[in-house]
């Protein structure tokens, strides 16, 4: 029989890397349409520049190739997004590991106190849902689909600092 403290450890353990399971899956996942969204712009640039040999309407192609550029910067924003994310993951995981080095002290290990610490190094809205919706046993699937209605819910055009 697994002593309580320890299996309060698993438990959480368990939790903690289905959240970087999800953290990761969910950064793949707006990478990958950002960066669909990169190339279409790009597409878009390149054959209104072939355009302007022949164009009698500069001022057109002109527009056109403004709007696609501005997609395309506002598409690489997810970059920084994701290299924090990656970075979050990567300390978030740091923490426990470090605390449970010690086979004899992990035990003991207080896992709501390395939790707090993992949460507070989350500075996107998005981490700490997704933080709060696994610690409470919500599976990944229900915790993307979560996700997805909060991005929804935001105001178009948007921007989060962070």
């Amino acid at each position: 029989m697994i002593p309580d403290g320890e299996q309060n450890v698993a438990r959480g353990l368990h939790q903690f890397l289905n959240l970087g399971v999800a953290q990761l899956d969910a950064a793949v996942r707006e990478s990958d349409a950002q960066v669909d969204k990169i190339a279409q712009s790009l597409a878009a640039i390149a054959t209104d520049m072939q355009q302007f040999d022949s164009a009698a309407n500069v001022a057109e192609l002109l527009t056109s190739v403004r709007t696609s550029l501005a997609a395309a910067v506002k598409a690489l924003q997810f970059y920084d997004k994701l290299i924090q994310r990656l970075t979050h993951v990567r300390s978030g995981l740091a923490i426990p590991a470090d605390a449970t080095a010690d086979t004899g002290a992990a035990a003991s290990v207080d896992w709501n106190n390395i939790l707090d610490q993992v949460r507070a190094r989350y500075s996107m809205v998005e981490e700490r849902v997704l933080f709060d919706f696994m610690m409470r046993g919500l599976r990944a699937e229900q915790m993307l689909k979560a996700l997805k209605s909060l991005r929804e819910a935001a105001a178009p055009g948007e921007l989060e600092l962070f």
